[in-house]
């Protein structure tokens, strides 16, 4: 198991858990069959319909040349860099990426995901605890997967502000949402759940909070002291660890130290409650590359085999080029974890734009800590009445509140990352102003 045992914890028995579908025989034997080629070892492969493995040794591409950028910020280098490393090995030394892989990532990957939440969430995971870990095409996945292991019938804890596809994956495989209030600071209304969790039941939350921006290891920390008290589990959705900003002033900034310092301390909740958790992560935010779709799950080896056998129902394989790209870029975040610097600095920046010119509509976080990449917006009427109208008036795309308010509610959805940057950021400029002027505010 990959874990020393501590008291109470050994015996959890996980009741809101499902019992795991049998595997795919397929499936199976397809990752037997790379772990002994990855290992080495003989192997005669009569598994499965993997045609893109007969031009394996072919050699399609003579050369591929990717050159860096020169002048680039040392952390889109860093990424540049990798993601060239990884397209060379997926299609160029030979076109492994052509072919199948395993679901759930091959022995590398998934030790490259080991060391990611050993390291950024402070797991006392062993060495070799990789059935504890596995790689999704994209967060989202992951999150399905971790939702769909629940039995049905599962009480569902979230707050009244939280991710819409948690909501609608829940209530599509039969668990019962249960919406927590909230103060007027974003914080949870803990007086309003502490006493009264159901039993066997389990807490999602998205922290950074996807759409509020709420960050707090406190909250987080006591939802798993009141989920383990209760045979309860805990779905951690924290894609946007490290992109976490300082409100001050009227103004978003980010500090390096300060964000240490909070994942210093969410470090010390994962240390001490992982085993009532499954943690979910991805690359996407961290790393700019969420085209590639690559997100991972951490959580006790039944969750995660429940997990296993539910997508490779219905995946035969890994998206093979998009892993081994991955698996350069988290390598290479992972020996220098920078890649989220500028993002957070042009985070940063944007939201202050928000900040000057359209505050006194924006819903943020009371306690001076802003996360993720969204910000809410209020607005004179229903959300999505208010949407289609900066549609169809001005040209302006957001996303109504409400769904991940579970109701409908005045307030939209802004992301601040959907817009190219440049030198100057004018494109951003202008739809700040586009959007100033549609909420009345002149031109």
């Amino acid at each position: 198991m990959g874990v020393g045992k501590r008291k109470g914890v050994a015996a959890l028995a996980r009741e809101y858990l499902r019992p795991a579908p049998a595997p795919s025989a397929i499936t199976v034997a397809m990752a037997k069959a790379a772990e002994r080629r990855a290992k080495g070892l003989p192997v005669y492969n009569f598994a499965s319909g993997n045609v893109g493995m007969l031009p394996l040794n072919l050699g399609l591409f003579a050369c591929l040349k990717l050159a860096v950028r020169e002048g680039l910020e040392e952390g889109l280098s860093l990424l540049a860099s990798a993601v060239a490393e990884g397209v060379k090995e997926a299609l160029v030394e030979k076109p492994i990426g052509l072919a199948y892989s395993p679901v759930g990532g091959t022995s590398d990957v998934k030790a490259l995901v080991l060391r990611y939440f050993k390291e950024v969430h402070g797991l006392s995971l062993k060495e070799d605890a990789l059935d504890h870990v596995i790689a999704t095409a994209g967060g989202q996945m992951a999150l399905a997967a971790s939702l769909r292991a629940l039995r049905p019938g599962t009480k569902l804890l979230m707050r009244r502000w939280e991710y819409e596809p948690a909501s609608a994956i829940a209530r599509n495989s039969g668990l019962v949402e249960v919406r927590l209030p909230l103060e007027e600071d974003l914080s949870l209304d803990l007086s309003a759940l502490e006493g009264r969790v159901p039993r066997g039941s389990v807490f999602y939350v998205s922290m950074p909070n996807n759409p509020t921006g709420f960050t707090s290891p406190e909250e987080l920390r006591r939802i798993c002291e009141l989920m383990a008290e209760h045979g309860g589990g805990v779905i951690w959705d924290a894609p946007y660890i490290f992109t976490i900003l300082k409100l001050a002033r009227g103004k978003a900034t980010f500090d390096q130290g300060f964000l240490d310092r909070v994942l210093d301390a969410f470090r010390a909740v994962g240390r001490e409650h992982h085993e009532v958790m499954c943690i979910l992560s991805s690359l996407s935010k961290t790393c700019l590359i969420a085209g590639l779709r690559f997100g991972m799950a951490c959580a006790c080896p039944e969750w995660v085999s429940n997990m296993q056998a539910i997508l490779a129902r219905e995946c035969l394989s890994s998206p093979t080029p998009s892993f081994i790209v991955a698996k350069a870029v988290l390598n290479a975040f992972l020996a220098k974890p920078i890649t989220h610097v500028w993002t957070c600095r042009v985070l940063a920046e944007r939201l202050t734009v928000l900040m000057e010119e359209v505050g006194d509509h924006l819903i943020l976080p009371g306690n001076g800590t802003f996360g993720a990449l969204y910000v809410l917006l209020r607005t004179p009427e229903d959300g999505a009445r208010f949407a289609a109208k900066l549609l169809e008036e001005h040209g302006i795309v957001v996303v109504p509140g409400e769904g991940f308010y579970g109701g409908p509610v005045s307030a939209v959805r802004l992301s601040l990352v959907a817009t190219p940057w440049t030198e100057g950021d004018e494109e951003w400029l202008s739809a700040v102003k586009a959007l100033r002027k549609a909420l009345g505010g002149g031109s």
